[in-house]
């Protein structure tokens, strides 16, 4: 099965239901996971509760620590990978928001909570798919003694893939390069207003308080058709290395991010930190130019260095010391919008540590908050009206196998009673110009406004 086939035959199921997701690579991936229809949906909505909403509408409250419980609940199946298959064989899919650093760090509480994004957000399913990017193979798996029949899942989703190719919106690839016009966008704050809060971090950098602060404005706007239109808009011409569709009863995600936060394979972990941008050139020779201008950059290196020391400082908490490293350090990566600076860095976990406890300790990445990292995020509370929710949390799963892949959240819509919201920010360094780092905020969230537009667009013509 091709890739284009594993993702509309997700497509037409997925509209079928209300509650399914999606996880694509969309460069440079080996796998791509979808489910529809969760056995068990976990939610925690405050600090020591758990919420599990079976299929069938039975609900139970866990009391504990939410993440804990998690992470028990999925190493409780006892389900140990095969070598032959592919590196998701079954676990809990899903997302951390921001928000959720608040029960175990003493953040204060001061922004609204507008939106009530679920602190932990998971779907666990007793069917799931698996697509082998490399062999076009795709792989149903179901959960053992439930008496599923894994062959009525295969040619299911092989009749969808065929009616979902069949009722492809080609117009969606042949406009994809259109021009964006996103017309009129609430936003959580005005340029005169991040002035102030620019000058505000820039205070705090003087008095020696914090390094650096990543700050953010949300823009948001109604959204017309099917967020599943909006995310096969996005895919076609953005494609990125932690994408992500999530359908729910109450919201739903579109997401294109390049960031990863942390990748664990047995005791082998791994944080992608991305700092540092520029827009991508119009032309071949205007792109280079850019990319020779950010690797020059003195403030943008070191803006950069100084997130990566964040991440060793994190990676330093839950690993054996003399195994921490950057094995890439400031390499470019490009995308429809914009280019990056990226490095890598790797370690190995402590023995005796917890999944949940190695994903507290570099949760949220220091790269969208700044340093040192618990500061930055008592300025970001100060200083944003409204609380991140989904916005630089994480997305992705810890597999049954104790291997967790999750990225950072940006790029990302998150769409609510009809509006989609998506926000972006600017790392703040003591010669930040205002006026320049709220543009680099806008101008990071225009490739899932075009998504926005060419879904509408499409959905206008048909």
């Amino acid at each position: 099965m091709t890739k284009e086939e594993f993702f509309y035959a997700y497509k037409v199921l997925a509209q079928q239901a209300e509650e399914h997701i999606l996880l694509e690579s969309g460069r440079a991936g080996k796998i791509c996971i979808a489910g529809v229809k969760p056995l068990v949906t976990m939610k925690a909505l405050d600090g020591d509760t758990l919420e599990l909403v079976w299929r069938d509408g039975a609900k139970e409250e866990r009391k504990g620590e939410p993440l804990e419980q998690i992470a028990a609940f999925v190493q409780s199946m006892e389900l140990d990978n095969l070598p032959e298959l592919p590196d998701f064989q079954g676990g809990v899919i899903g997302f951390i928001s921001y928000d959720y650093a608040r029960t175990y760090e003493p953040i204060p509480q001061l922004a609204t909570d507008d939106l009530h994004t679920p602190d932990l957000f998971f779907y666990l399913f007793d069917r799931w798919a698996v697509l082998d990017l490399e062999k076009e193979e795709a792989y149903f798996m179901a959960l053992p003694e439930r008496g599923l029949d894994v062959a009525s899942m295969t040619s299911e989703w092989v009749d969808a893939a065929e009616v979902g190719l069949t009722n492809r919106k080609h117009a969606v690839e042949s406009s994809a390069k259109g021009s964006v016009r996103i017309g009129n966008v609430d936003v959580s704050v005005t340029d005169t207003q991040f002035e102030q809060m620019v000058r505000d971090v820039q205070r705090y950098i003087s008095l020696g308080e914090v390094n650096q602060v990543n700050l953010s404005v949300r823009q948001s706007k109604e959204l017309t058709v099917d967020p599943l239109d909006m995310y096969e808009a996005l895919r076609s011409f953005n494609p990125s290395p932690y994408m992500a569709s999530l359908g729910s009863k109450e919201f739903a995600v579109v997401s294109g991010s390049p960031e990863l936060l942390l990748k664990k394979r047995g005791a082998e972990m791994s944080t992608r930190p991305i700092g540092g941008t520029r827009p991508r050139g119009a032309t071949p020779e205007e792109d280079v130019a850019l990319e020779k201008e950010l690797l020059s950059n003195e403030k943008e290196k070191g803006e950069h260095i100084m997130l990566l020391e964040q991440e060793l400082i994190d990676f330093g908490q839950v690993c054996i010391p003399e195994t921490v490293e950057t094995n890439e350090f400031m390499v470019i990566e490009r995308y429809s919008h914009v280019m990056h600076l990226v490095s890598n860095v790797r370690g190995t976990v402590l023995p005796g540590l917890s999944n949940a406890t190695v994903i507290k300790g570099v949760f949220p990445g220091g790269s969208i908050t700044g340093s040192p990292k618990l500061r930055t995020m008592e300025i970001i509370e100060e200083l944003e009206p409204t609380r991140r929710g989904l916005y630089t949390g994480s997305i992705g799963w810890i597999g049954f196998n104790g291997d967790v892949e999750l990225n950072i959240v940006i790029r990302t819509a998150y769409v609510k009673n009809g509006i989609a919201h998506i926000q972006a920010g600017a790392g703040l360094v003591p010669d930040s110009d205002p006026t320049a780092e709220y543009m680099e905020s806008l101008n990071k969230a225009k490739a899932l406004w075009q998504a926005k537009e060419m879904a509408e667009t499409v959905n206008e013509e048909f």
